[in-house]
């Protein structure tokens, strides 16, 4: 027996590790599994609120082999002598970004969502350096293909305001009227956090951790925003894949259009539609003055400044938006349906 002791000590602990081995494993699988499930979760977050916007997520090939392809989504149907609302996002943002505010607008409304290129699930259109401009003729693109003839209400937020603006100028053809939510105004117009931007502190915006999500959160909204760590880790990592692209759209935005958007806005003049101008009162990036800005520029404009509300008009203030967007449209072309909004529950 005596002679056996250290066979039975080794094979003991051999045991002993194996199932410590075995437990591990179990435990970084388990890891790993939920670190999955983050992003999966926040993509069934997604597919459910796209659906109870009443919206249906679609895609549209721009070439043959099918690898530059636009992402969308799509509610209504086009009806003859009513726009279509297209909605157009901003930087390091996607189509998703809209739900909340299109969830509040009637079915009767034909209405569309769409990722710009790098960003979302727009694949296959990189560029070397991004402009307005590229986006512009991007947008034109995707309006062609969809064969989007008739005038269309163009709604863009942040960036994508600053796009809508020029495409108003550039094809005036395609536009019955526009909204914008705080787009990007004169320098003057600018806080601490986009001057950080300048300063190369690029997390303000596009953040690397939860932490800084958090953060970007915190500072884009008034309203408290208390997403569970499973959530906030999820729409992270649907983020970090597009965070070099999205990198490169802000160094080539502050590079190749920031220091001469004032110039470029003189051009406003130039919009003969009319325009719809909204801000939040506690707008962290660009202060509520941009909205005067914007007023003396374009001739046909109006604006409406939302209180307790921030950049992030569509977590702030959705009902609110909606309702202006739809009156808006009601107004000028005299196309108003006979159904309620649809509150937020």
């Amino acid at each position: 027996m005596i002679g056996h002791g250290p066979n039975l000590l080794f094979l003991t602990s051999q045991l002993f590790s194996r199932c410590s081995t075995t437990e591990s494993k179990r435990q970084n699988r388990s890891i790993k599994d939920a670190e999955n499930m983050q992003p999966w979760l926040t993509q069934c977050y997604y597919q459910f609120n796209t659906y109870r916007a009443g919206l249906q997520k679609r895609s549209l090939s721009i070439d043959a082999n099918g690898t530059s392809m636009f992402s969308y989504c799509e509610k209504g149907t086009k009806m003859h002598g009513q726009p279509t609302v297209v909605f157009i996002h901003g930087l390091s943002s996607n189509k998703e970004t809209w739900l909340p505010i299109v969830k509040n607008i009637p079915n009767d409304y034909h209405c569309i969502t769409v990722d710009l290129p790098a960003h979302g699930e727009t694949v296959g259109m990189k560029e070397e350096f991004y402009t307005i401009d590229k986006f512009v003729e991007k947008l034109k693109l995707f309006f062609d293909k969809m064969n989007l003839i008739e005038p269309m209400f163009i709604i863009g937020a942040s960036m994508g305001g600053a796009v809508v603006s020029m495409f108003a100028i550039k094809y005036p053809n395609y536009v019955s009227l526009i909204c914008l939510l705080a787009p990007p105004a004169d320098e003057k117009y600018e806080t601490a956090r986009i001057k950080q931007l300048r300063q190369g502190n690029y997390e303000v915006l596009l953040p690397e951790t939860t932490e800084q999500l958090s953060d970007m959160i915190r500072s884009l909204t008034v309203k408290p925003i208390r997403l569970p760590e499973i959530f906030l880790n999820g729409f992270l990592r649907l983020r970090l894949p597009l965070l070099e692209e999205h990198t490169n759209v802000l160094k080539s935005l502050l590079e190749h259009d920031y220091p001469y958007l004032n110039q470029r806005y003189q051009e406003l003049n130039q919009i003969s539609c009319p325009t719809l101008i909204l801000w939040g009162r506690e707008d962290q990036l660009f202060t509520v003055d941009g909205a005067h800005y914007f007023l003396k520029l374009i001739p046909k404009s109006e604006a409406i400044i939302f209180d307790d509300c921030g950049h992030f008009m569509a977590i702030d203030k959705p009902l609110e938006v909606a309702e202006s967007i739809v009156t808006f449209l009601n107004h000028h072309c005299n196309c108003q349906v006979n159904r309620a909004y649809s509150h937020e529950i």
